[in-house]
């Protein structure tokens, strides 16, 4: 029978991605939502009112609810916590409130950053423990999943990075960079499990196929610092290392506190998906060809900026 998959978030870097691999398969009908940035063929959806909840799901119907909108700037969460607060706390038990209703499945995106970084790399059971306030709403976010909804599944995940001209991801971060010949400081002490966007994307539809539920890792399979990442994209795309500046983490002087010796252990999730966790080879592989075909279009959006 055919489901209909109610994506939040759509118009965003993972919400996107996500759309497009439901939308190749004609098992389930596909429906997105934007809040912010205009899409004609997505519905308005605000998960801080809750009759743009209603109004959506009333329309829809959905069967299945992807969660990925958030706010996800983690400096930017530190220092806005009443509208961060609003967003990834009240908006989650917004949308529970009316999934619960429909009787939904509902996927909800998730982070490393619920773990402190202390004792990684992380499996789904071990303790959480949020050292800034946006892993704190993440983790509240999984409390109200957990206590509110029969059928659901958290994933959890961490550095997505993908080919996307509107996205900040870190990959892209570092292209733009790299175009217009600027120095970029990267953490070496910063350890974490870069997980490339299309594959968690087919990972998190695989999960939808089979009904998986509970707490997942969905992550890509190297557990690496952030310098050492860049480096590895630098010499796979081509671009000049030199740019690279290693740097203690201490001294990016940065508001919100970082998880340091973190990471995800994908064990579970390698077992049971057929889609396995790419290594950042693979994807920086993929970058690669989508960077050789779109480097003029790339070229002509860095001299605008």
């Amino acid at each position: 029978m055919l489901k209909k998959v109610l994506i939040i978030g759509a118009s965003g870097f993972l919400g996107k991605e996500v759309c497009n691999v439901f939308q190749l398969d004609k098992n389930y009908e596909t429906c997105g939502t934007y809040s912010k940035t205009k899409t004609d063929s997505f519905e308005y959806l605000d998960i801080t009112e809750l009759k743009s909840i209603s109004r959506a799901f009333l329309k829809i119907r959905p069967d299945i609810v992807i969660v990925t909108a958030a706010l996800t700037n983690v400096e930017y969460c530190e220092t806005n916590r009443e509208e961060t607060y609003k967003i990834n706390v009240l908006g989650i038990e917004n949308l529970v409130k009316v999934s619960k209703q429909y009787k939904c499945r509902v996927i909800y995106i998730s982070s490393e950053y619920v773990f402190d970084g202390v004792n990684g790399p992380y499996d789904e059971k071990d303790k959480v423990n949020p050292i800034n306030y946006y892993g704190e709403t993440k983790l509240q976010g999984e409390e109200i999943i957990q206590r509110e909804v029969d059928d659901y599944l958290i994933v959890r995940t961490t550095v997505v990075y993908g080919w996307d001209l509107n996205s900040k991801n870190f990959i892209m971060q570092l292209i733009k960079n790299f175009g217009k010949n600027k120095d970029m400081r990267v953490p070496m002490d910063q350890i974490s499990s870069p997980t490339y966007c299309p594959n968690l994307s087919q990972m998190i539809k695989e999960c939808c196929d089979k009904n998986i539920s509970g707490i997942l890792n969905l992550v890509g399979s190297d557990i690496i610092d952030r310098y050492s990442f860049a480096v590895n994209a630098a010499e796979i795309l081509n671009l000049d290392r030199k740019l690279l500046v290693p740097i203690q983490t201490k001294c990016l002087r940065q508001i919100a506190k970082r998880p340091l010796n973190a990471g995800l252990k994908v064990n579970k999730v390698s077992e049971i998906l057929e889609n396995k966790p790419m290594s950042i080879i693979e994807g920086l592989g993929e970058i690669r060809i989508l960077y050789k075909k779109y480097s003029d279009k790339l070229n002509e959006e860095v001299a605008y900026e």
